[in-house]
């Protein structure tokens, strides 16, 4: 898998802050306020996409597993204040 990331030209981490709260029982109450920041988050990744869209470039929004790991979150620098919404993939995309 490290060479298939090796492979992509871009990607940024995706983190959303958490509540002071535990994270869990609070995304599973649909009026917690991080259930709705998640919800923003999962948003603005999506106008994120589309603006590089327009731009010429391709992405893959990606929840994979390795997302999770303690190993990911040190090598990438994610605070402890954060956890990772996901990874998006982006490149150039080949002209037709």
């Amino acid at each position: 898998k490290l060479k298939k990331w090796l492979e992509v030209p871009g990607w940024i981490v995706i983190t959303c802050v958490k509540d002071n709260v535990d994270e869990k029982i609070a995304m599973e109450d649909p009026k917690s306020r991080s259930r709705e920041d998640y919800a923003a988050v999962c948003c603005a990744v999506q106008n994120f996409c589309l603006s590089l869209h327009a731009n010429g470039y391709g992405t893959k929004w990606s929840t994979g597993n390795v997302n999770f790991q303690d190993k990911f979150n040190e090598i990438v620098n994610i605070p402890t204040t954060e956890y990772v919404v996901g990874t998006i993939w982006f490149g150039k995309t080949a002209k037709k």
